[in-house]
């Protein structure tokens, strides 16, 4: 008989096949199952068993009795699918082949939501269900990833012990992993991850677009040296390296972004909250816009005229796209610090920012820096840090901004950055404005600045109506 093992991994795609692998290397003993589809999915387990060293003393399936059969109780069993129709299926085949007690982890992209739903069905059945984020990509998944746990907290305290060992180390040598909350609360920080990862990308995107290409990969370098350093901006870096027949690599890839729906539904998540996560939209919305590419042909034919090279020099753009991230990453963590109350999840920032400062795409300096800072700081952009570098570049900004306006290149994330800062020190806002439309066409009421208003009031202008 085969000696029971102590993980089950289902789904040996990319991100399954490298931790598998890094759980192997961590001497935990493993059971991993592929489908089979005759002609197109066949001994794929098997494959990578024999592939990879690490896995040589796996288990292999394509059966599920006989998987779930192979591993030791209670199980723990780690679904790496794709987000949706291909976890629902496996679960539903999966579900009556366990018993109580046993632990099943969605580990793939899935919306909060359908996790805190997965996790309520599942709990009826005695079944503890987690919902972890993975973040790191192919390598952070076979190196270590970062981790981000959510829903039945005794399912995460039997298995912490293994994830600490396969997850990445920080620089204070923690391991990139925690527990958030119940339901899909591992889940929604993946997200607002992923929403922090479009803002990020794009503010890079733009950076490039205003350095008129001269010389910006080797200042990009320079940069990964600063307080700027980040995982993006080094292979940013890297990536503008390239050549081909004398001219940058990058020029030769079509202009149109791809998205896999984690930023669209990170934007939804602030709308939920009425939160102002604008840099995440805009980042959104630019990827969006590139995707209109015949359109975008056809407005150039007709609006473009010729115009001067922006005046902005590489200390002004990099003044510009520091203040411009701390924005990015302020809304991020202000947007979990709602969450968190808004669905009862125990949320502590530095330890998010901890999860994040290694082992995922968003890692960097800054990062690092919040897990000290959330220690002692509510809001990132009343720290005295963010005060000094508002102070030492405001100014660039502010001439970046208008350099981008005077010479009509879209910078739409960091056009967001700049737009969210003014507007939230703008003491007097222009809402009374709306709330008087909103009275005069739909009588919906407002308070008075000069009354204490008990119920909302109504304009003059409703009798002039009746």
């Amino acid at each position: 008989m085969t000696n029971k093992v102590q993980w089950g991994i289902v789904g040996m795609g990319v991100m399954g096949t490298s931790l598998s692998r890094n759980f192997a290397g961590k001497g935990i003993q493993l059971a991993l199952f592929n489908r089979r589809l005759e002609g197109i999915e066949e001994d794929v387990a098997l494959t990578k068993k024999h592939h990879y060293p690490e896995l040589h003393q796996a288990q292999a399936y394509e059966d599920l009795v006989q998987f779930t059969a192979a591993l030791e109780s209670p199980r723990k069993i780690l679904l790496m699918l794709p987000a949706g129709k291909p976890t629902s299926l496996i679960l539903d085949q999966l579900t009556p082949l366990l018993s109580e007690g046993d632990i099943v982890i969605d580990g793939g992209n899935t919306h909060y939501q359908e996790t805190e739903n997965r996790a309520s069905k599942l709990s009826k059945k005695g079944i503890l269900f987690l919902g972890i984020g993975v973040s790191g990509g192919e390598a952070g998944a076979l190196k270590g990833p970062s981790l981000m746990a959510g829903g039945d907290q005794k399912a995460y305290e039997i298995v912490k012990k293994d994830l600490f060992q396969i997850a990445a180390k920080n620089s204070k040598g923690n391991p990139c992993c925690a527990y958030f909350g119940s339901g899909g609360a591992g889940h929604y920080v993946k997200m607002v991850h992923n929403g922090i990862e479009y803002a990020e990308m794009q503010l890079l995107a733009e950076v490039y677009a205003l350095s008129h290409h001269s010389k910006i990969q080797p200042t990009l370098e320079e940069w990964n040296s600063t307080a700027s350093k980040s995982y993006l901006l080094e292979i940013t870096a890297a990536l503008l390296a390239y050549q081909e027949d004398n001219m940058p690599f990058i020029e030769k890839i079509e202009d149109q972004a791809s998205n896999k729906g984690t930023g669209a539904w990170a934007t939804a998540a602030g709308t939920t909250l009425g939160y102002p996560n604008n840099l995440m939209s805009s980042a959104l919305h630019a990827r969006y816009i590139s995707s209109f590419k015949e359109d975008r042909i056809q407005f150039a034919k007709q609006f473009n005229s010729e115009l001067s090279k922006t005046k902005i020099s590489f200390s002004e753009l990099k003044k510009s796209y520091d203040l411009s991230r701390w924005i990015n990453h302020h809304q991020g963590f202000e947007m979990l610090d709602l969450a968190a109350k808004e669905y009862n999840w125990k949320l502590n920032l530095s330890e998010v920012a901890s999860v994040w400062a290694e082992g995922c795409i968003i890692k960097s300096e800054l990062m690092d820096f919040c897990i000290t800072l959330f220690k002692k700081e509510k809001s990132i952009l009343l720290s005295e840090d963010f005060k000094k570098l508002l102070e030492e570049g405001k100014d660039a900004w502010k001439n970046t901004i208008l350099q981008t306006v005077e010479n009509e290149i879209p910078v739409l994330s960091m056009q967001a950055a700049w737009s969210y800062f003014v507007a939230m020190k703008t003491k007097k806002s222009t809402a009374n404005i709306i709330q008087a439309q909103r009275d005069y066409f739909g009588a919906h009421g407002f308070n008075r600045t000069d009354q204490e208003n008990s119920e909302l009031l109504h304009g003059p202008w409703n009798k002039d109506k009746l």
